[in-house]
């Protein structure tokens, strides 16, 4: 009966934290192409954060209901593992998407800074710059609605990995108030993003051990687990027999989930500052 506890809070909480983790790492993705800021939670989001909190409830009832006070101890660490593996998740699908948007936003500094160096007039380079750079799109957009540029790529500089498009900007406009060369300017701003692009992929690299040594030590418990059936004990049972192991197993899982987040969150500061 326990064991069908186990399993049946482990499948609810997958369903109702892992599954809608993904949804965030996608939305999170989605929301890369949108030159517009937001001021407040999407609505998704919110139902995400609903569906989360009510998966996590739904196995804490069934594990009351099929173990009793022993079933809520197992569904709330499985609850904190599935949470954390969420977290995880929808942190390194961010890591990416801003990756893949600050290789687009050097992308689309070089080939704009091109073809000012060929001799293309501002608007016909971002056109042409445009129909092969996406993140160029909306300021092409906004051009031939007469609008103004640099108020689109200033509004996109807030994505995680556009910030580049923030220094762009600058250029656009010093060049176009002043009369001064737009192309070796823009050459100055591609060279910089792509210096800024080459040491974030360093400094994402030296993270890596980090992130994979906190993963590393949270596993060490199953580890340490093991070690004891070899030393002919019997862990897990005493972990699920009384009080006494239903607090250790809480607090175990408890610690190690915040240690893997803590470390996270030192190696997320760390690379910002880079």
């Amino acid at each position: 009966m326990t064991l069908l506890a186990v399993l049946l809070a482990v499948a609810a909480a997958l369903l109702g934290v892992t599954r809608p983790a993904a949804g965030w790492a996608r939305a999170d993705v989605v929301d890369q192409a949108d030159p517009a800021p937001r001021t407040g939670g999407s609505p998704r989001s919110a139902r995400v954060v609903v569906l989360a909190l009510g998966g996590a409830a739904g196995s804490l009832v069934l594990g009351a209901v099929l173990a009793g006070l022993r079933g809520v101890v197992l569904a709330s660490a499985v609850g904190l593992v599935a949470v954390t593996a969420g977290r995880l998740g929808v942190l390194r699908a961010r890591r990416r998407a801003a990756d893949r948007t600050a290789r687009e936003v050097v992308e689309g500094c070089t080939v704009l800074a091109a073809n000012l160096r060929v001799g293309q007039v501002p608007g016909l380079a971002l056109a042409t710059a445009a129909a092969a750079c996406p993140v160029l799109r909306p300021a092409h957009e906004t051009q031939l609605l007469g609008g103004d540029v640099t108020a689109v790529w200033s509004r996109q500089a807030a994505r995680p990995g556009a910030g580049g498009l923030r220094e762009l900007a600058r250029a656009w406009r010093v060049a176009t108030r002043s009369g001064a060369s737009l192309g070796s300017t823009l050459e100055q701003v591609a060279l910089g993003q792509s210096a800024d692009q080459a040491l974030r992929a360093v400094v994402g690299g030296e993270l890596a051990a980090p992130r994979a040594t906190g993963k590393l030590m949270a596993a060490l418990p199953a580890l340490g687990l093991g070690m004891g059936y070899l030393l002919g004990g019997d862990p897990i049972g005493w972990l699920v027999a009384g009080p006494a192991g239903w607090v250790c197993a809480v607090l175990g899982v408890a610690l190690a989930c915040a240690g893997v987040l803590w470390i996270e969150a030192l190696a997320r500061a760390a690379s910002e500052q880079g």
